[in-house]
């Protein structure tokens, strides 16, 4: 059996110049364009945050992200996207606001989820992260988008990486990887104690497509062409689950490995893995 999982692949904004409402020294908004998610953006105050880019020309637009960011995970922070025809935002093609941070454990499950109340949480995850699948094919040139956590216990707002473009959708066989590296290392000592050098983990996702046809075999293909090695993307194996496993299966990092496509008569499968960036 497969389902459909999502891959976001070229950003919108990649080489855009952004703006935000303030910028905190070295943390400009620019960085939020980078690949390196801990190469960071960085607000001056908790005050609300408005971010926006031109995109040159109208672009299809499906899916927005906003990586390895510091938004309260209680529910009252929100993020608000925007796409229009002009730089004002009057003519507005698309607009939603969500939570910045989705429940992690809805109601009655696991230990955030006592007394049948739900919860939030940072399990599972490393980097925090607001993700939204727009539904529909939107064709509009400018952005923007409205970062409002005024209880942030930083008392400013970051984030990593901002992404929007056109997803594909790519079914997936049962079965596929997801899971930490552990990228410490033990040394024994000659007393025989075990001494490590401490790094962070970080996650992986291996996976296999199910049976393509044609147009969804070119279509991943052109991600791994325009993409490859040298950016990142965005994979979600379970986008419309709605419970702890969208959170969990869903991550940003770069392709390490892919493979060409597998071709027989009824069709291709293609092979891919991807590394959390940190």
């Amino acid at each position: 059996m497969a389902a459909d999982s999502r891959i976001l692949g070229s950003s919108h904004l990649d080489g855009v110049t952004l703006t935000a409402t303030s910028e905190a020294g070295t943390y400009v908004a620019d960085n939020l364009t980078n690949v390196q998610p801990g190469k960071i953006w960085r607000s001056t105050t908790d005050a609300a945050q408005t971010i926006t880019g031109d995109f040159g020309e109208e672009k299809r637009c499906t899916a927005f992200c906003l990586y390895a960011h510091n938004l309260s995970n209680d529910g009252s922070a929100t993020v608000q996207v925007t796409i229009s025809n002009d730089s004002g935002h009057t003519d507005i093609v698309y607009d939603t606001t969500v939570e910045a941070t989705d429940p992690l454990y809805g109601w009655g499950e696991g230990p955030y989820g006592m007394e049948g109340y739900g919860g939030y949480s940072s399990e599972g995850w490393a980097q925090p992260f607001t993700v939204i699948w727009f539904g529909s094919t939107y064709v509009a040139r400018y952005f923007r988008c409205i970062i409002t956590d005024t209880s942030n216990s930083d008392n400013y707002i970051q984030a990593g990486r901002i992404k929007v473009g056109q997803h594909i959708d790519v079914p997936v066989v049962a079965g596929y990887g997801m899971g930490w590296t552990e990228q410490t290392e033990l040394t024994r000592t000659r007393g025989g104690a075990l001494r490590s050098d401490s790094r962070d983990p970080f996650r992986y996702a291996n996976a296999t497509s199910a049976v393509l046809d044609k147009i969804e075999e070119g279509d991943l293909l052109e991600i791994f062409r325009s993409v490859g090695k040298r950016g990142d993307v965005l994979w979600s194996a379970f986008p419309d689950d709605a419970t702890a496993q969208t959170r969990r299966n869903t991550i940003l990092g770069r392709l390490t490995d892919y493979g060409s496509a597998d071709i027989s008569k009824v069709g291709s499968t293609i092979t891919f893995s991807i590394e959390e960036g940190l």
